[in-house]
């Protein structure tokens, strides 16, 4: 059977967006959700940064080069079965400590790895683009391919045509699930009436909880989006990957900060940015990926202190003074490890735990946290890397 044409890709958005992610370890797909996806290469259940450096060379000559599938699985299958990483096999599971049967390198596997990540890529550039073009092509459009192996969800959205900056991009720019071949259509009003397209209504199809088995957070997903693929892979900036802070009480104060920040909201939290070489307003509104010292990608950018609202949160001068201190604990820790912690609604969540003699600061999916004085109670989890380590 022929295969599915990719998108062509473009030369410099999808190489520079596909290079400037960082890495990720992960035993299962849903350890890294949506967003972190998009500053992070990672592929389930390779479990070293070797392997990921195998996997993620070929596909970047893939994407810089026009590999085809065919040549991306000869020169990576031999790799992956020198290091071991084919078939099945047994491996434990570090969230569960289980060991389980699971499936490493296939044809079946690479395919997935191939497509996904050229498919990504070429959203992501694409999208650039058309931000760049949107005051004079204002208009986005949905296409489907319509050969009959489409889903319905995707067929029905079809000929969608919305303005650039209408939410329904949030979730629907393409692709919208595993395998998905959708595609955008940029226009502006000139080329709808000369074609005899009008603005449609945003088509939508009944939501439901879904609840990520691996790290406990539940999101809203509707009917047609494949779990993990709700967001729109090139509006995912390094602000919106960055988890809210969660603040205990009496944290906040009546000076609230800008939603954006003003510079001097930025000279309050100044010693935390600038540990991390963000040095003006501009840099920490931008952000960066700062590999912790267990190589893990962490965004850091303005959006570590952007409530759920997307206002940054009104923070108190002690407050304040501690984010110098927690950024103190990110960057020389005496220990880094996996710890599971109960959320105020029961739920278990995942967090990677930063502990120091001065504090510990939590990094979730989708909160993160800082606590000063007696870590009394507060577990080292399961550690990954120790100061010491040699």
């Amino acid at each position: 059977m022929a295969e599915d044409p990719l998108p062509r890709l473009d030369p410099v958005q999808a190489i520079a967006y596909f290079k400037s992610k960082g890495w990720e370890i992960g035993f299962d797909w849903q350890d890294i959700w949506q967003e972190e996806h998009a500053r992070a290469f990672t592929v389930a259940k390779a479990m070293s940064r070797d392997l990921l450096e195998d996997i993620r060379a070929e596909v970047d000559r893939a994407i810089s080069d026009g590999t085809t599938l065919q040549q991306f699985s000869k020169a990576l299958t031999p790799k992956l079965q020198a290091r071991g990483w084919w078939g099945k096999a047994l491996m434990d599971d570090p969230a569960s400590g289980e060991t389980k049967v699971v499936q490493l390198g296939s044809p079946a596997r690479l395919r997935t790895i191939y497509e996904t990540n050229l498919r990504t890529s070429y959203a992501a550039g694409k999208w650039q683009r058309i931000q760049r073009a949107k005051r004079t092509l204002p208009y986005l459009r949905y296409i489907c391919m319509m050969d009959g192996r489409e889903r319905p969800e995707h067929h029905s959205w079809h000929g969608t045509l919305l303005l650039i900056d209408n939410p329904w991009w949030d979730t629907h720019y393409t692709p919208c699930g595993w395998g998905c071949r959708c595609d955008t259509q940029q226009v502006n009003e000139r080329m709808m009436a000369r074609r005899g397209w009008t603005v449609t209504e945003p088509r939508r199809f009944p939501e439901r909880d879904y609840v990520n088995k691996r790290t406990g957070e539940v999101t809203k997903l509707e009917r047609g989006i494949d779990p993990g693929w709700a967001y729109n892979v090139g509006k995912a900036p390094l602000d919106g990957l960055t988890p809210a802070p969660r603040l205990g009480k009496g944290s906040y104060d009546d000076g609230a900060l800008q939603a954006m920040l003003s510079d001097a909201s930025f000279g309050r939290l100044r010693g935390f940015f600038t540990a991390f070489g963000l040095d003006t307003r501009e840099a920490a509104t931008a952000g960066k990926v700062w590999n912790d010292a267990a190589g893990w990608p962490v965004p850091i950018a303005a959006g570590l202190l952007r409530g759920a609202d997307g206002q940054i949160v009104s923070i108190s001068d002690t407050a304040a003074r501690e984010l110098t201190d927690a950024a103190k604990v990110l960057l020389d820790p005496k220990s880094i490890g996996w710890v599971w912690i109960k959320g105020d609604d029961g739920r278990a969540m995942l967090v990677r735990r930063y502990r120091s003699d001065a504090g510990v600061v939590d990094m979730g999916g989708s909160f993160w946290r800082w606590h000063f004085g007696s870590a009394r109670g507060l577990t080292a989890g399961h550690v990954i890397w120790y100061a010491n380590a040699t």
